[in-house]
């Protein structure tokens, strides 16, 4: 019988290898529309926190955002030297996980709460927590470019204003939450809740993994 350290570390591994896979390959991007893209890559750290603890998540973290490093490096885009920076592209992807499962452990000590509620709720604020610490660190050292480019943008349009760092900041988080960012919250909801309803639910009631919690 496989002990519950040695799932911990099998699990880690999966998830691992799958956020490798899904940000070396377009399956790590879903794209509605033709104009919404949705980022799914971060989804497996959030599968990992919940079923192999924050350890699994942070260590998963940790893979995912050194994926996002490399490819900034290999990248020529406009924001790619700040993703360059571990502090925004790395430290983030380890610090949400332990959000997700702050959530996920508060959610599962209230009565009758149903796992799949829980991971699914769980996966919706690791999702918003994860743009909010990416944007946060953005903000804090690379705020005056950052400013920069909104005001480039909004030139485009044939707008000028005069903004700080912080609006900044709430301002992009508005738009990105009201664009790409519901659709990310909504996808990660929806995968996490599927997955975890594959592993807890079966015709018989619950599979082994869950009689084994």
């Amino acid at each position: 019988m496989i002990s519950d350290r040695n799932r911990k570390i099998a699990l880690t591994g999966m998830f691992g290898a799958l956020s490798i896979l899904l940000a070396i390959t377009p399956l790590g991007y879903i794209q509605l529309a033709g104009v919404i893209n949705i980022t799914i890559i971060h989804v497996p750290v959030i599968l990992a926190t919940i079923l192999a603890g924050p350890v699994a998540g942070v260590i998963d973290g940790f893979i995912f955002g050194t994926t996002s490093c490399i490819r900034a490096a290999l990248m020529s885009a406009p924001t790619s030297y700040m993703f360059r920076n571990p502090l925004v592209s790395i430290l983030p992807r380890m610090l949400f996980p332990l959000f997700v499962w702050l959530v996920y452990w508060g959610l599962s000590k209230l009565p009758k709460m149903p796992k799949v509620i829980s991971g699914a709720v769980s996966a919706a604020f690791g999702t918003f927590m994860h743009t909010f610490l990416v944007m946060g660190m953005i903000t804090i050292l690379y705020g005056q470019d950052f400013v920069k480019l909104i005001q480039a943008g909004l030139a485009k349009f044939g707008f000028e204003a005069s903004i700080s760092g912080f609006k900044a900041f709430l301002g992009i988080m508005i738009v990105t939450i009201g664009t790409n960012g519901i659709w990310e919250i909504i996808g990660a909801t929806v995968i996490v809740a599927a997955v975890l309803s594959a592993i807890f639910v079966s015709k018989n009631g619950k599979s082994k993994l869950s009689k084994s919690e």
